[in-house]
């Protein structure tokens, strides 16, 4: 069952403060910040909350309320400019499939945090336009010279969750940023170290020092120089590479973003991972536990002498791209929707926690 109950956590902060972006909640929710429901009064048992422990971010779960329920986030008022009119923030559904029906929205006002009726949409996703995680850009330079309070809004119908985190303010009119600096480990760096439960690989690199700033920077990775992926975008400058292999040499490249475009002339790096480990991610198994195929097309099934209360897949950035909360010792998971390439899988039986290693075709 896709459904997840969780208890009524209701933030409602209304100091007079003003929005400081980025804003990644790594702090808990920023005083001003303020969440509440819409005005028909349906859906008070799920509401903004905090989650995650090592990357915070705000999440709100569906709900059952026998009909259209809007929970909003709300920021403080803050200033846009001709240098910060460009908002983008990272946002993803809940569940391994999208649920409709779903709205995930963005709104304006200029005069009221709290007054529904004074805001103005500016883009609205489905549960389907938004699953599997994206980087929504919204233009706010009709708002330049004015003080605005911006609205995240999920309307949903027992549909589909939302989370978003790492929202930032641009320039945009900014010009491409200059290439990433002081990247680690350095070129043709061997005996590259993996954390030992999931064959991780930390990677870190500096802002350029000249030129307009970035807003995210893209993380490409590969086995093959010259023919590398794209693992995505991050607000941030390290990043762990999971579900490595020992004993092999890797390619990546880390090019910054901005409104104004990609940055020109980003190096391409490689990297050896260390030998003998003494543990690798294939080991961490939970015995009398069988994950198959480790190849997949659509469905990866499980059996389990023991009852599994959750499944997590991650991709090699360690983001998680879908999951489920189960009681039950075999059942399947439709995968249909992820993009191909390796993934790391994590199965939950009471206290302890399986580690896995599958490939989508």
């Amino acid at each position: 069952m896709k459904k997840i109950t969780f208890l009524l956590l209701f933030l409602t902060i209304t100091y007079s403060v003003k929005a400081q972006f980025p804003e990644g909640f790594d702090d808990g929710l920023p005083s001003g910040w303020t969440t509440f429901i819409g005005d028909n009064g349906l859906g008070t048992v799920q509401n903004w909350m905090l989650a995650g422990t090592t990357d915070p971010y705000m999440i709100c779960f569906d709900e059952n309320a026998g009909g259209v329920t809007e929970d909003w986030l709300v920021s403080p008022i803050t200033s846009i400019t001709a240098t910060n009119s460009l908002l983008d923030f990272y946002e993803q559904t809940l569940y391994p499939q999208p649920y409709e029906p779903s709205a995930m929205s963005v709104r304006v006002s200029t005069t009221s945090q709290t007054d529904i009726g004074t805001f103005t949409s500016l883009s609205s996703l489905s549960a389907t336009e938004v699953f599997n995680g994206t980087i929504r850009t919204v233009d706010l330079s009709a708002y330049e010279g004015q003080n605005i309070y911006i609205a995240w809004v999920l309307e949903q119908n027992y549909g589909d969750g939302w989370f978003v985190d790492d929202i930032v303010l641009s320039n945009a009119n900014a010009s491409a940023p200059n290439v990433a600096e002081n990247l680690l480990p350095i070129d043709g760096a061997t005996d590259v170290a993996m954390t030992e439960n999931d064959g991780a690989i930390a990677l870190s690199w500096d802002a350029p020092s000249t030129g307009e700033a970035p807003t995210s920077y893209e993380v490409f990775w590969g086995n093959t120089s010259g023919n590398l992926n794209s693992l995505g975008t991050l607000s941030n400058r390290t990043v762990n590479i999971t579900g490595n292999d020992f004993s092999t040499t890797y390619y990546w490249m880390i090019v910054p973003l901005n409104a104004g475009g990609s940055a020109t002339g980003s190096l391409e790096m490689s990297l050896t991972t260390q030998s003998n480990p003494a543990l690798s991610v294939d080991d961490n198994k939970i015995e009398g536990l069988s994950l198959f195929p480790t190849i997949v097309k659509q469905e990866l099934n499980f059996t389990s002498q023991k009852i599994v209360d959750a499944i997590m897949i991650f991709n090699l950035l360690g983001q998680q791209v879908c999951g489920s909360k189960l009681n039950v010792t075999n059942s399947s998971m439709d995968v249909s929707s992820l993009k191909g390439g390796k993934y790391i899988v994590k199965v939950k039986v009471g206290d302890t926690t399986g580690t896995y290693k599958i490939i989508k075709e």
